[in-house]
């Protein structure tokens, strides 16, 4: 059976060929399709089912999420993953009205997590899916993420974060129900080595003063590149917010961001002209305006930017992030409102040996 590239391994490989497709079911693999996630692109709506092949590990199941007391703002679950070697590896996320059926009235940042070390003092998490949930309507949205396949072993934790304020008897919803599933494609393994840097940070934009502005908020970090990388890729995630400041940012303004490797820089911008052609329509409020990383009820898959040219395999890279206009001048907030333009960023490197 012919398989199907994903965006990745477009990124990366290339298609195989024809001739090729044999190597892939080689001896201890099934013969399974893999999902097509470029087709599925830039929505990536929820397919009808999987391959019979492919291993399914639930972390939420229609789990509650709102404001209030309890406060289910963060939830969180522990997931055992399966032992193999995958080829591929997909992230389901469906958020559902609750009992009532009355779903959050507002568009909410939200963040799926991996916790690495769920038991230890201070643990480490890395980003699995940014979304931003629609305005009173459901989603669903089955992304990629075969890179991070490395680090789904064992036991670890999955948590869900919505940053909604409403809750059970709210006059604007009620919340969320989330689900959360894993999908394995069997086959030879397709992950990379990850550098986290952030799983998920705020950076405020435009203030200039001391310890303010964007590049004094962020503290240059040194990270090892693994001395086998030959391909190394800069996954950035960023999602502007807040509007009626100056250039109405950071939600309605074009904004450069800058992924910093030892003072050599590789720009990803992310604005989202097409939000009008989402799939989750119709939705309330102002679902079809462009903006700046995101679309109401859609998930944010980010950039991935090549800089194998940036890095020395063996060696550290001091790694340093900046966010600019979308011309790449310095952003000054002249009119500032209560609530300040910020960004979420994550940032993690992949690097791929021969």
């Amino acid at each position: 059976m012919k398989r199907l590239c994903t965006l990745l391994a477009l990124l990366l490989l290339g298609c195989p060929s024809s001739e090729g497709d044999d190597d892939d079911s080689a001896p201890g693999y099934p013969d399974v399709e893999l999902y097509d996630f470029e087709e599925a692109a830039p929505w990536y709506e929820c397919p009808g089912d999987f391959p019979d092949e492919a291993v399914v590990v639930q972390a939420f199941d229609r789990e509650d999420q709102s404001f209030g007391d309890p406060n289910l703002r963060t939830i969180e679950a522990p997931v055992t993953f399966p032992e193999g070697d995958w080829a591929q590896v997909g992230l389901r996320l469906e958020l559902e009205c609750p009992e009532s059926g009355r779903c959050d009235h507002w568009d909410r940042a939200g963040s799926v997590q991996l916790v690495l070390d769920p038991d230890a003092e201070e643990r480490e998490s890395v980003e699995l899916l940014r979304f931003i949930t629609p305005y009173r309507v459901e989603m669903c949205n089955y992304i990629d993420i075969t890179p991070l396949a490395g680090l789904l072993t064992g036991s670890r934790a999955v948590t869900s974060w919505i940053d909604t304020w409403v809750g059970p008897g709210h006059a604007q919803g009620e919340g969320w129900r989330t689900s959360v599933d894993f999908v394995f494609y069997p086959g030879p393994p397709a992950g990379a080595q990850v550098v986290s840097v952030w799983p998920l940070r705020n950076i405020t934009s435009g203030e200039t003063g001391d310890g303010q502005s964007p590049e004094t908020q962020v503290e240059p970090e040194s990270h090892a590149i693994p001395a086998d990388a030959t391909r190394v890729l800069a996954h950035v995630t960023t999602t502007g917010h807040s509007f009626g400041n100056s250039w109405n940012c950071a939600e309605f303004c074009r904004m450069q961001h800058d992924v910093i490797l030892d003072g050599q820089r590789s720009s990803w911008f992310g604005w989202r002209d097409d939000c009008d052609a989402n799939p989750v329509q119709p939705q309330y409020g102002t679902w079809e305006h462009p903006r700046n990383g995101w679309c109401p009820g859609a998930p944010s898959v980010g950039g991935l930017l090549d800089v194998t040219d940036l890095v020395t395999p063996g060696e550290e890279v001091e790694v340093d992030f900046e966010v600019l206009l979308g011309d790449g001048t310095e952003y000054v907030n002249t009119d500032p409102v209560d609530l300040l333009p910020y960004t979420y960023v994550a940032l993690r490197l992949y690097a791929y040996p021969d």
